[in-house]
């Protein structure tokens, strides 16, 4: 603190840190955007995951309604109308599984995206105090003398 900078030193100074102002904003606005996305991913994801509870459900009454049919059907039908009607219960258990392992799968695929962003942000955190720290151990040993 001795010796005054210049005038040049001090421009030079200036126009780093607006670069790494502007750099810094736009890292913002990219950040942003892509949480930004990932609130739409995950909003479409949770409105699926609505939908194939809603359809569960209605498939669930659906068999519920079926069985009762079936049981009254029985005097009335011969057994092959009832295994058709048992394939195609079948067919829709078979549809509603599909669509749970898919959510099942997107909600993973969306816990990877998530944590990836985090992980980034834990990385250029240390990066920055580390940074800081070195330059504090930098002024103090200039400091020293030694």
């Amino acid at each position: 603190m001795d010796t005054p900078i210049s005038r040049a030193e001090h421009d030079e100074f200036c126009r780093r840190m607006e670069s790494e102002n502007q750099r810094l904003a736009d890292e913002d606005k990219r950040l942003g955007r892509r949480v930004a996305e990932l609130e739409d991913t995950t909003k479409q994801i949770q409105a699926l995951t609505t939908n194939v509870e809603r359809l569960a459900v209605s498939m669930e009454n659906m068999a519920k309604t079926q069985a009762e049919q079936a049981s009254r059907l029985d005097d009335l039908e011969a057994m092959d109308n009832l295994a058709a009607i048992n394939a195609n219960v079948e067919k829709l258990a078979a549809i509603l599984e599909n669509y749970r392992e898919t959510s099942e799968r997107q909600e993973k695929r969306l816990e990877v995206l998530e944590a990836r962003d985090g992980e980034k942000w834990r990385q250029v955190t240390g990066y920055i105090i580390t940074a800081i720290i070195g330059v504090l151990i930098g002024l103090v040993t200039t400091h020293l003398g030694l």
